[in-house]
Parts: C-alpha cells; structure tokens; sequence
C-alpha cells in the first residue's frame, strides 16, 4: 500500500498543534459559517495568551510555551551602516532561552546569513552575522573566521526581542513590569527589554481582527486572532519601528507545524527603512540551533 506522506505529515502537525484550535472551530465550525464578533483581551494575561495561541507557541495538553528556536528564509533588501543591499538568499537562525533548562551557551542568540546581490559582472557579498548574549561577531561562513563585531550586540539583540515570539517571550520575562492598555481599539503591551537592554522599552499592538489561518481536510476552519502587527522599541534614543504581515506556516508542505511566522517584516529606525523581508520558507520544528562564542571574540570582549 502506497502511503501518503504528505497526508501523514499534515496528521503529524496537527496533532502537536491541535491546542491552538479555538473553541468554535473544534466543535465542528465548517467552512461558509460566520464567525462571532471578535472579542479582544481585556487584560494583559488574556492579551499575551492569544496571541501566544495565534503564534502556534502553545504545545501540549498543559499549552507551554514549547517554541525554542526556528530558522526562517526570505529575500528583500537590509541596510548595514548606512548602505543597504538587495539580500539573494536571507537566512535566520534563531535561539531562546529554554525555561526548563540551564543553557550552556549565552542566550538568546541569532545568526543572519545573507549575501547582498552584485551589479552586473560582479560577485556577491555575503555576510554572517552573529549575537549570543552580550557578545557579537561576523564570520566569513556559519562558524568560520569569526571576527568582533564591536557595537553591534545591543543592535542584534533587539531584532531577537522584537520579533513576534520575542515580544511575547520578553513580555513575561517582565513580569509584573508590563503593562496592557487599549489604544484605538487595539490591545497593546507594553515593557522593558531583558538585560542587557533594561533601559529599553517595547510597545507592540495587537490585531484583535479574527483571520482565518487555513480550512483543514475535514472542513473545518481554524481562526486565530491577536497578531502581533507593530512593535515600537525605543533603547538609547533610537526609535526603531516594526511591521509584521501575512502571517502563515511558512514550512514546507509536507513538514507544517502550525507554528506562524509573518510573510513580510518592515523595519525603520528613526524613520529610515533598514529592512524589507519577504519569507519564502521557514523550520519552526525546533531546530538545531547554537551560537558557541568562538575563544578570540571572548578575549576581544574582556580587553
């Protein structure tokens, strides 16, 4: 008997992802059935867990928050020290800290992998950069020729804090520190970044608007709310604005997890557009995902 392997990894996602079903959907909601007006949060508890359950972050029957790194590809233009560059092939790496564990490597940590396309005739230039923890660097390759990077690492560590899960992550990191309001109709949260970046502070809004993630074979529609739609960071006088769009499962079609990433990230700083991403793809299964600090950019950091 032939098997279906995509059939099986669709049954695979969805049995590790099922918590993130809403209520309606699982009672058997098919397609063409009007949703309810949608209810936004009221509290910041509230306003944190849909947008966690929104993400696909919530895992198992206790809905821990079980995402601790992901990898994701996209395409667009990134600006580096005033020029900015047509990025061919964008990588992202990404690491968490792990609330279960103690890590054995500084954390969190995130390393871009992309080469800036060339004029006509020309090569290419590809860059590697690198955060974990407090220490930065740039490589010629993912682990190779490591150099330091000084200046960089609080940079480098607000595009980790900043992205979706980051900023839910962050929040509860917080604590009694954050705070919830409603601004035009849109929950927003509100709080200091995790050291080393505590002089900053992070206001991201919420799209408390249902939409509609994707129709499952059997009919039945799954409907999320509370994307993360803009975060406003401001650390060292430096206002740095994020926009995120299209969120979906950006992993292969055999290979979903029900775990989102947003399609398109815009980001400004100080009004000026220093990123515009496209996703093409993404591994939101936990990857393999480590930043060791190579020895001579520890030596270059205690000097």
């Amino acid at each position: 008997m032939r098997i279906d392997t995509k059939t099986v990894g669709r049954a695979i996602a969805c049995a590790i992802g099922v918590t993130a079903v809403w209520t309606a959907a699982a009672a058997g909601q098919t397609a063409g059935t009007d949703m309810p007006p949608p209810e936004p949060a009221r509290t910041l508890e509230d306003a944190l867990y849909k947008a966690a359950d929104a993400l696909g972050m919530l895992r198992g029957p206790q809905e821990r928050d079980a995402i601790v790194t992901f990898e994701y590809w996209g395409t667009g233009t990134v600006a580096r020290q005033g020029q900015t560059c047509q990025a061919t092939e964008y990588r992202a790496s990404v690491r968490y800290p792990a609330a279960d564990r103690r890590e054995r490597v500084p954390v969190p940590g995130m390393r871009v992998d992309y080469t800036c396309a060339a004029g006509a005739g020309g090569k290419g230039e590809r860059r590697v950069e690198v955060v974990a923890g407090e220490f930065a660097w740039n490589e010629t390759a993912p682990g190779q020729n490591a150099t330091p990077a000084p200046g960089t690492a609080q940079e480098r560590l607000l595009q980790i804090w900043t992205l979706p899960q980051g900023v839910i992550k962050a929040a509860r990191l917080a604590g009694a520190k954050a705070t919830f309001a409603m601004e035009g109709g849109k929950p927003t949260i509100t709080f200091p970044l995790p050291a080393p970046l505590q002089a900053g502070t992070v206001k991201a809004t919420l799209d408390p608007e249902h939409f509609l993630f994707h129709t499952m074979p059997t009919g039945v529609r799954r409907y999320f709310s509370h994307r993360i739609e803009r975060v406003e960071a401001r650390l060292g006088g430096v206002v740095t604005v994020t926009t995120y769009a299209d969120y979906r499962d950006w992993n292969a079609d055999d290979y979903k997890s029900d775990a989102l990433l947003p399609g398109r990230i815009v980001q400004e700083r100080n009004g000026m557009r220093v990123m515009d991403l496209t996703l093409t793809r993404s591994q939101t299964y936990n990857p393999y995902v480590i930043m060791p600090v190579p020895e001579n950019i520890r030596q270059a950091a205690a000097k």
